[in-house]
């Protein structure tokens, strides 16, 4: 499926492809194609918006991107494959953007912005218990708490929680009202007292009292062989997303994934692509990391390859997809009579 616009024009060095036009479109026309890095990310981030933003000179806002996994980035940063150069689209042609070492960058220069666990759901008045302290554990909290239950996490006595690089994690909970409590076993009427349960490693499923297993109980861990953090991390993150949809009532199923219509969806030529000429920088050549302006240097090589397009062609030019645009990337053009 090839992207044909008619009315819609996307500055591409300026699309992050947030998606924001594609929720305000009232006639259902505008389409949004993800970045690979995006798509390859386990845990979701907008690889492209962040680094778009930071070749723009906006650090600011490239941080406020990341500010939502608080306390999770620096672990997610220090420990990742970055899958997301692998899948980079510059990668076969003179090598991938410095994704992971720009992440890192952010997360270093601006650490006292990933200390806190935001919030970003109004309170929900239920409680979700979180059997096991480990990592998974940890970012089922993080994520219950940003979802706006109540939390307990039930530490077991095997728990990595006083491993050195979990403590931030273990602080931030506890400063956001997080209760910890130490036990063996959880009996299995606390299991009912509570909206929902995650056990956090398949091997604490025993550690559940006789007749433990109800219908608001998840686990994290399913015998997935991709054991490096960020993986875990998504695991535990997308349980929270099925606790969320239990609690409210929604299908678990729905809305979940990717999909396109017409097979993979064909989005851009080489030519037409934005992205400066300058040179990846050798790996051994970023040391102990980027300053800020060969952080710049290196963000503008991106190629901006996910952004929005009309699908449709049923353009109203009611123009809120064009004034909410964050970045100023997308223009309605309108013809003469109409204006």
């Amino acid at each position: 499926m090839r992207i044909d616009d008619s009315s819609i024009r996307v500055d591409r060095a300026k699309c992050i492809a947030c998606g924001i036009c594609v929720d305000r479109c009232i006639m259902d026309n505008l389409r949004l194609s993800l970045a690979p890095c995006r798509r390859a990310c386990p845990v979701g981030i907008n690889c492209q918006a962040v680094i778009r933003l930071m070749a723009m000179g906006d650090e600011t806002k490239a941080v406020a991107l990341l500010r939502p996994l608080g306390p999770l980035l620096p672990l997610i940063a220090s420990d990742c494959s970055a899958p997301c150069e692998t899948a980079c689209a510059r990668k076969k042609m003179d090598g991938a953007v410095h994704i992971r070492s720009l992440t890192r960058y952010l997360q270093s220069v601006y650490a006292d912005a990933f200390t806190q666990v935001v919030i970003l759901a109004p309170e929900s008045e239920k409680t979700v218990l979180i059997i096991g302290a480990g990592l998974s554990g940890l970012a089922c909290g993080v994520a219950a708490v940003q979802s706006g239950h109540r939390v307990i996490v039930c530490s077991m006595p095997d728990d990595a929680r006083a491993e050195e690089r979990l403590r931030p994690v273990t602080a931030a909970l506890e400063r956001a009202g997080v209760v910890f409590e130490n036990t063996e076993t959880v009996p299995a009427n606390r299991l009912s007292d509570v909206g929902a349960v995650i056990v956090s490693e398949h091997g604490y499923m025993d550690r559940v009292g006789p007749g433990g297993l109800k219908e608001n109980l998840f686990c994290t861990e399913t015998g997935s062989s991709k054991k490096e953090m960020p993986h875990r991390i998504a695991r535990a993150l997308d349980s929270v997303e099925s606790v969320n949809r239990f609690l409210a009532g929604i299908p678990l199923d729905w809305g979940r994934g990717l999909y396109s219509q017409g097979g993979a969806v064909k989005a851009f030529r080489p030519d037409v692509r934005v992205g400066s000429k300058i040179p990846r920088l050798p790996e051994e050549k970023i040391g102990a990391g980027f300053d800020k302006d060969t952080a710049r240097e290196q963000a503008s090589r991106c190629f901006g390859c996910g952004r929005a397009f009309e699908k449709n062609q049923t353009c109203w030019y009611c123009l809120p997809c064009e004034l909410e645009c964050p970045t100023g990337a997308l223009t309605v053009e309108i013809p003469y009579l109409v204006r």
